[in-house]
């Protein structure tokens, strides 16, 4: 499945013209985050306001602890940050 765009991506890093899809994968990904963010609001989202937006996905720091249970989300019942 794969076969082409190996073969693409190798020969560009051997004619020294390596292929950066950096911002088609960023926005692929923030696509995936907007569709979350849409959900759990119950809102329709500007591409602005996700990526304007302060809500954090993950916990506010990493440590070897024990971590709170989070809160489930109910879709259309989450408040945007």
């Amino acid at each position: 499945m794969y076969r082409v765009e190996h073969q693409e991506l190798f020969m560009s890093i051997r004619d020294g013209k390596p292929i950066n899809n950096g911002h088609y994968m960023c926005n692929s990904t923030m696509i995936g985050v907007m569709g979350r963010m849409a959900a759990y609001s119950g809102k329709t989202l500007t591409w602005e306001e996700c990526f304007e937006s302060d809500e954090r996905l993950g916990p506010t720091e990493y440590a070897w602890s024990d971590m709170r249970e989070p809160e489930v989300a109910i879709p259309g019942k989450k408040s945007m940050s």
